[in-house]
């Protein structure tokens, strides 16, 4: 549909998405748009990312609200009917998540179709928390000295988690049943087929619609198929920073890789951090397409001091968000956990601060989306964990 108002030369045929977060990336196609001198969302002006005849990529401006895009050409204006809905949300703390896990730092959390949380605290046992905020053991993966490290929920609800020191993948059913889905338990590297497999330090994982599940290891991105097939996807093996294609590209030149995610299209994503303590260091975050292809997306700075950070999760519109822990400038004592959001044209903002819910030493320790887009965050706080659920409106 188009629109137009004092100009002859402008038309816009679709916007896409038609709601969103302030600093959302938005797609808006059309024709004469090499005439375009601004756009603006509800009179805010807007970044404009990539510009074509017939397609723009723009950035909803940080002050907008809900209301109409207009596109202007010297002095003369073209507005899209439909309405531009800009997103807003609300906090809540799963009640329970506090109380039950005192002592304990709720780590590696993902949801299921049904907004149930799984997480572990870094040890070998997972655990399952519903929406209402109640805790029950799921099961326990490996043996008392395991440590867990990311966790993924399937369409049928089978989580899957990373035992990060015995080398093994675990698949857990909704019934508690444990089983080894992949690799030996001995350290190495060795693509196969199931427990046959090495793997050399798996940390991450994540899970795309076809129930494909990705691990980071060394230097390398794992693919392992629903029947248990353990292929290397991406990294050759050694540290660097190099884009490429499947093998040829290399990964972990500023540390382990950790956090994995992927979007709605199956593009995995993969973060390295500068783990130096330099207020100048930035986060990298590193996309992989369903073909291998891996690309250098975009470089999170920390700002105001050195932090520690490698979580990622990624939404419906392709945001990805980062929750950081900045530690405070020597002689000083405050400090901050703010969340980032990168949009898909690797613009990075501020999204939120944890410590704006006033809880005690906030820091992130993982985070998530459910499948009614609802964006989850644990948090270590001075008495133990926290959830806090982020419902998008």
């Amino acid at each position: 549909m188009a629109c137009k108002k004092n100009s002859p030369t402008i038309a816009v045929t679709g916007i896409t998405p038609l709601a969103g977060l302030q600093n959302t990336a938005v797609t808006i196609t059309g024709t004469g748009f090499n005439a375009v001198d601004s756009v603006r969302f509800t009179g805010i002006t807007a970044i404009i990312n990539t510009l074509t005849a017939t397609q723009m990529v723009v950035t909803v401006p940080a002050k907008a609200s809900t209301g109409n895009i207009t596109l202007y050409s010297k002095g003369m204006a073209t507005t899209y009917p439909s309405v531009f809905t800009v997103t807003s949300f609300t906090t809540t703390t799963l009640p329970a998540a506090n109380g039950t896990f005192k002592g304990l730092v709720i780590a590696n959390i993902a949801a299921d179709a049904a907004g149930n949380i799984y997480c572990n605290t870094n040890k070998d046992t997972v655990y399952k928390i519903t929406s209402s905020g109640v805790k029950s053991m799921l099961a326990i993966a490996g043996a008392g000295s395991t440590i867990l490290g990311g966790t993924a929920v399937d369409a049928t609800g089978n989580v899957y988690t990373v035992g990060t020191n015995d080398f093994k993948i675990y698949k857990i059913t909704p019934a508690g049943a444990v089983s080894v889905f992949a690799g030996s338990g001995v350290s190495g590297f060795a693509d196969g087929q199931g427990t046959a497999t090495l793997f050399t330090a798996p940390a991450g994982i994540a899970i795309d619609a076809a129930g494909n599940l990705y691990v980071t290891d060394v230097y390398r991105v794992r693919k392992i198929t629903p029947a248990g097939m353990v292929s290397t996807f991406a990294g050759g093996g050694t540290a660097g920073k190099v884009d490429g294609l499947g093998t040829a590209a290399t990964f972990g030149a500023y540390g382990n890789l950790m956090n994995i995610t992927i979007d709605a299209t199956g593009n995995v994503y993969v973060s390295e951090g500068i783990y130096n303590y330099s207020p100048a260091a930035v986060d990298y975050i590193r996309k992989i397409t369903p073909a291998g292809a891996v690309t250098t997306t975009a470089a999170v700075p920390w700002g105001g001091g050195p932090a520690l950070t490698s979580l990622l999760a990624v939404d419906a519109d392709g945001n990805i968000f980062m929750p950081q822990m900045i530690y405070p400038p020597y002689g000083n004592s405050y400090f901050s956990d703010p969340i980032n959001m990168v949009n898909r044209t690797g613009y990075s903002s501020d999204f939120y601060d944890l410590s704006k819910l006033s809880l005690y030493g906030v820091g992130a320790t993982g985070i998530t989306f459910d499948a009614s887009g609802n964006m989850y965050i644990s948090a270590a706080i001075s008495s133990g964990s926290a959830i806090i659920k982020f419902v998008f409106k």
